[in-house]
């Protein structure tokens, strides 16, 4: 896993985290409706990551909640995964409301497996950017930061939901997702949690309130 008492990194084969700008770690427990809140150690933590991100049955169940970390706070699981159909309206609701709250709220999702990319930009209530890889029609807002950098090194002047899905540009830009990963994203908008030095604070480990859904996919609902 790579990790170190003092020094852990997140890494899952499928990563989801939510990132809140403050260092209020209660506040954004009570904020998100977390339930049997427990202390856990960093190296217990770490590895519910990846164990939750294969869990066929509960993948969405639990969530593992960092100490401060650089002035955010993260909450980890599938839970806050993009791509998972059966999250996406209710995660990009939910970070929405937590940026109207608390300033600034991100999501993302990085796959070791290289088989998809998603990230969600939020400040003061509204979505600036949403993208997920493997489904082009959901994207919302605008590419900034190095989203836009790296698309117009690819020549692409406008937004990627837009390209023609059969021409050469699109072709060239789904190929590698660009190389614009969500941890590229991340690095540049708050937290990477595969190479950011963890606070030496203990993690939280809760359960994830449940919500209405009208259905909920054994993996990220593929096209």
């Amino acid at each position: 896993m790579g990790t170190t008492d003092s020094a852990p990194l997140i890494r899952a084969c499928w990563l989801s985290w939510l990132v809140v700008e403050t260092v209020d770690q209660t506040e954004v427990v009570k904020a998100l409706g977390l339930m049997d809140v427990r202390d856990t150690t960093w190296a217990d933590g770490v590895e519910l990551i990846d164990e939750v991100a294969h869990n066929e049955k509960k993948p969405f169940s639990t969530v593992v909640i960092t100490p401060p970390v650089q002035g955010w706070t993260l909450v980890v699981g599938p839970y806050f995964g993009l791509p998972y159909l059966s999250q996406t309206t209710h995660v990009t609701d939910l970070c929405r409301k937590l940026s109207a709250l608390f300033g600034k709220a991100q999501l993302f999702f990085h796959s070791e497996q290289n088989d998809g990319e998603a990230w969600l930009i939020a400040e003061r209530g509204r979505i600036l950017r949403r993208w997920i890889s493997e489904y082009p029609e959901l994207a919302l807002g605008e590419p900034s930061g190095v989203e836009r950098r790296l698309l117009d090194a690819y020549g692409i002047t406008g937004k990627p939901e837009d390209l023609d899905p059969d021409g050469d540009l699109a072709g060239e830009w789904a190929a590698t997702w660009g190389d614009c990963w969500a941890t590229t994203v991340a690095e540049e908008c708050s937290i990477n949690p595969t190479t950011a030095v963890m606070s030496e604070g203990r993690p939280l480990i809760a359960d994830a309130p449940p919500f209405e859904q009208s259905h909920r996919p054994s993996r990220r609902g593929r096209r």
